[in-house]
């Protein structure tokens, strides 16, 4: 079973409007995941202190890290980062189409004692359109893996609504968590815009929703089975 967790940490900026990466670390551990998918991470960034963050929470986790900057600040910027225990085959950095702040799809190939699996991570755009656009570039970029995959992150979407729609049509993918509670925002959730999406190959054990304020987005957790 590998436990897979996607996880919005606004630069680590939690509903007290105070920065911590121990906390988000904290988080992460308590969780027991060996594949963690953040957007909104930090890199030397004035607003989150200049800290490192996928370089802070890989020490602090003892994960091995890969980070896709997609919005671009002087040395820094922010974007995807993947955290994981497993052994990493290869990363790709894939840049979508964005009419808004620029948007990516981060790509890691792991090897795990149940054999290979494909992570995705983004963060899409704010206007539908936009959002439209990147899916069916993933689409096309997803579709070509041939190993189990899994796409993860902030889908800035609805289960209905028609991004996630045309995503999973053109994907073959699964909501790992139809059915589950909403994400965001953390301290009074209204809506579910974050999703863990296996393909059919993968089988789903359970999927839970993590209660804490350490960002504006509850975690994510899915456990699947390669088997």
């Amino acid at each position: 079973m590998i436990r897979i967790m996607t996880y919005n940490i606004r630069g680590s900026i939690g509903m007290d409007n105070e920065m911590s990466v121990e906390r988000i670390a904290d988080v992460i551990r308590d969780s027991n995941a060996r594949v963690v998918c953040l957007q909104e991470v930090h890199a030397l960034r004035k607003v989150s202190k200049f800290t490192d963050q996928p370089i802070e929470l890989a020490k602090l986790l003892n994960m091995r890290v890969a980070f896709q900057i997609n919005y671009r600040e002087g040395a820094g910027g922010l974007g995807n980062a993947i955290l994981t225990t497993l052994e990493l085959d290869h990363t790709r950095s894939h840049i979508l189409t964005s009419t808004g702040e620029q948007r990516g799809l981060l790509e890691v190939g792991v090897r795990a004692p149940e054999g290979p699996l494909t992570v995705f991570c983004t963060h899409l755009g704010l206007n539908e359109n936009e959002r439209l656009t990147q899916v069916k570039e993933m689409a096309a970029l997803i579709d070509t893996v041939k190993t189990p995959k899994v796409l993860c992150g902030d889908l800035n979407s609805q289960p209905k609504q028609a991004p996630i729609v045309e995503l999973l049509n053109s994907t073959g993918l699964y909501d790992a968590d139809h059915d589950g509670p909403k994400t965001f925002d953390s301290a009074k959730p209204s809506i579910r815009i974050d999703y863990v999406m296996p393909d059919p190959s993968i089988k789903l054990m359970g999927t839970k929703v993590i209660t804490t304020q350490a960002s504006d987005h509850l975690p994510l957790i899915a456990d699947l089975s390669l088997l």
